[in-house]
C-alpha cells in the first residue's frame, strides 16, 4: 500500500529532523519546508494527506499558509496541524490557538510536542479525511436536455460517481445549497437562470465559491469556438469549460484534476 505522505513545515532544523523521524517510525511519509513560501508551493503542487505547520515562519507565516490552503480548492480539504510555542493563555486557550481556529486549521498543538500526541492527532485527522472522501464524490448536473442527462449519469455512476440532476437554474441553486456537491457540471442553456448566471451567483457565494464548476455548451457557432466560450464561463468564475458533444474520458480527466482521486484509508 502506498504510505500516507505528510507535509511538515518549520524552519527550526532539529525540531524538524525529530519530527521527521518519530513519523517515518510510524509508517508515514515525510517531506519538508523550512519556510512559508516553500511549504504553499509544495502544498499545492504535490499531494499531502496532511499538514503540519509551524506558525513562526520565516517568508510567509503559518497563519498566511493555513488561509491559503483552506481557500484554495486544491488543498482545501487537506488537514492540518499548527504547531507553536507561543503559549499566552485567553479564555482557557493561548492567542496562538485561537487565531489557528480562526485561520481554519485543524488541529493546534504546543511546543514541545509529545511524539505519542503528535502521531494519535495526525492518524486521527487523516483517518477521519479518509473516511469523508470514502464516500463517492457527489456530482451536480445541471442540464434540461434528458438524453444528454442519461449519458452522462451512466458515465458517472459506472465510474464510481454520485450523479444529482437538475434541469433549470434555479432548481441547480436548490440543489447546491441543499446536497453540497463535490463538483457541478453546469450547461450554459437553462430555463429560468442560465449558466453564466448561476456559476456567479454560486462563485459569489461564501459558502459554494470553493465547489468546483465546470461548463457545458454547444449554443451557436460563435459559442462553439472554445476560445471565445472559454473567455466567457471564465469570465463568470467557472473552473473550467468543455464543448458539448462531451467525451466521456475528456469529462472524466477534467473532473479528477479538479477533485482529484478517492484517497485510501491509513
Amino acid at each position: 500500500m502506498e504510505k500516507l505522505h505528510v507535509l511538515l513545515v518549520d524552519d527550526d532544523v532539529d525540531f524538524a529532523k525529530a519530527v521527521k523521524k518519530t513519523l517515518k517510525k510510524h509508517g508515514l511519509q515525510v517531506s519538508t519546508a523550512a519556510d512559508g513560501k516553500e511549504g504553499l508551493h509544495k502544498a499545492q503542487t504535490l499531494n499531502f494527506d496532511l499538514v503540519i505547520l509551524d506558525v513562526m515562519l520565516p517568508e510567509k507565516d503559518g497563519y498566511f499558509v493555513c488561509h491559503e490552503l483552506k481557500e484554495n480548492m486544491r488543498t482545501a480539504k487537506i488537514p492540518v496541524i499548527m504547531l507553536t510555542s507561543l503559549g499566552k493563555q485567553v479564555e482557557g486557550m493561548s492567542g496562538a490557538e485561537l487565531l489557528s481556529k480562526g485561520h481554519a486549521a485543524d488541529a493546534y498543538l504546543e511546543k514541545p510536542v509529545e511524539p505519542e500526541v503528535l502521531i494519535a492527532t495526525a492518524k486521527g485527522l487523516i483517518e477521519k479525511s479518509s473516511m469523508a472522501q470514502k464516500e463517492p464524490s457527489k456530482v451536480l448536473l445541471i442540464d434540461d436536455d434528458p438524453d444528454f442527462i442519461a449519458a452522462v449519469k451512466t458515465t458517472l455512476e459506472s465510474n464510481g460517481y454520485s450523479t444529482i440532476v437538475a434541469y433549470t437554474g434555479e432548481d441547480g441553486l436548490l440543489a447546491v445549497r441543499r446536497d453540497n456537491p463535490d463538483i457541478i457540471l453546469l450547461d450554459v442553456m437553462l430555463p429560468e437562470k442560465d449558466g453564466y448566471a448561476v456559476c456567479k451567483e454560486l462563485k459569489e457565494d461564501e459558502k459554494t465559491r470553493l465547489i468546483p464548476v465546470i461548463m457545458l455548451t454547444s449554443v451557436g457557432q460563435k459559442l462553439a469556438e472554445p476560445d471565445y466560450a472559454k473567455a466567457i464561463a471564465v469570465t463568470h468564475k467557472a473552473d473550467d469549460f468543455i464543448e458539448k458533444p462531451v467525451e466521456e474520458k475528456e469529462l472524466l480527466k477534467r473532473i479528477r484534476k479538479l477533485i482529484g482521486p478517492m484517497r485510501r484509508l491509513i
